[in-house]
């Protein structure tokens, strides 16, 4: 397909002065269209194309601020689109493999399938230190660079950020303010959310804090994972757990140069996220009881659910799985559970439990 981006000068006078025009250009292959946010007249003419020849798939539209581009599709294209969220690259994309490795196989029943396909995918990945992958992450320009110049490059995505963004998200008295709340939360990263011990870190209403945690979401930089529950209304009232969308952002917004479980949870999380956007049905959860028992993460994929324990340790042994054992035995519809650790090797830790190296899933 054809290219243009709208932060080319001459494409944008096009698409602002003569957006017919423009389209015309591209021809009947159409094309990929970037920032499109900058000519709301360009979405205007791209409903008249789409509703005169009803071929879909001719665009694809993106942009990188995006509230603006919600905002502006939305307002102009309702209803004549589908939309994708373009994630940093998982390890499957670094790898340049054509399609996400995915989780389904680990909700499959025959367990010595599961156990095979594990131990390829172990074999084609090779050992990997999890520390380094966290400290590289998923950012394409980020993974282009010396790995000495990646912690300013990130650095400096976080100050554009606070200091160009998200003023077209929130009208932010303080940019100061807002940038340590943005570095705060950063190290929050794999934890439960809980906004008043940050409203009261930062001397801000608890009702900012929330409404600056909804900005953070909409602008995609953290993503907000619930409460597993069989009742769809006690998610909503129980605390979800905050990850920032990329692991080596996490560290350098928060100004910290080792890794901890909570980035190696942060790795897994930005990869099921994935998973989860590829299909409907699926969803992704944490589970806590008031008795503190909690699993990492839930898997759900139609009616059958996975949870998965994160350990960074390289041995683990059944005492590690107990977690597992309790929400498989309170819930019949988990086939397995999954614990993944920092070193080789995979095998059933106990009945129903597969331990496996975090490289042979992602």
């Amino acid at each position: 397909m054809a290219y243009r981006t709208l932060d080319d000068r001459d494409v944008r006078d096009r698409a602002l002065n003569d957006p017919e025009g423009l389209l015309d250009e591209l021809g009947e292959g159409g094309g990929v269209l970037d920032e499109v946010q900058r000519a709301p007249g360009l979405l205007l003419a791209l409903k008249a194309v789409v509703d005169r020849e009803q071929r879909p798939g001719r665009y694809l539209l993106s942009g990188s601020n995006q509230p603006k581009v919600s905002h502006a599709i939305a307002d102009s294209l309702q209803g004549r689109t589908a939309y994708r969220t373009l994630r940093p690259l998982t390890l499957s994309e670094q790898r340049y493999e054509e399609r996400h490795r995915g989780w389904e196989l680990l909700f499959a029943g025959n367990e010595e399938g599961v156990l095979t396909a594990l131990s390829q995918r172990e074999q084609a990945s090779g050992a990997l230190d999890w520390r380094e992958v966290a400290r590289t992450g998923g950012f394409p320009r980020v993974l282009a660079v010396s790995p000495e110049d990646r912690l300013r490059l990130l650095d400096d995505y976080v100050q554009t950020f606070v200091r160009r963004d998200i003023r077209e998200v929130l009208g932010i008295e303080s940019v100061e303010r807002f940038e340590s709340f943005l570095r705060l939360a950063a190290t929050q990263t794999g934890q439960q959310l809980n906004a008043s011990a940050l409203s009261a870190d930062l001397g801000t209403p608890v009702n900012t804090i929330r409404r600056w945690v909804d900005a953070l979401v909409r602008s995609y930089q953290v993503e907000l994972i619930p409460p597993y529950s069989r009742n769809a209304g006690q998610r909503v009232i129980k605390a979800p757990k905050l990850f920032v969308v990329d692991v080596a952002l996490a560290l350098a917004a928060a100004r910290e140069l080792e890794p901890t479980g909570f980035h190696l949870e942060t790795l897994v999380a930005a990869d099921m996220c994935a998973w989860r956007d590829n299909a409907p049905g699926r969803g992704l959860y944490h589970w806590r009881l008031a008795s503190g028992q909690e699993v990492d993460f839930v898997l759900e994929d139609g009616k059958q659910l996975l949870p998965v324990e994160i350990k960074t340790s390289a041995h683990v042994d059944s005492g590690d799985a107990r977690h597992l054992r309790t929400f498989r035995a309170m819930h019949s519809n988990a086939p397995r559970g999954l614990l993944l650790y920092g070193g080789p090797g995979i095998r059933i830790l106990t009945d129903g439990i597969i331990a496996a190296p975090w490289w042979a899933v992602l």
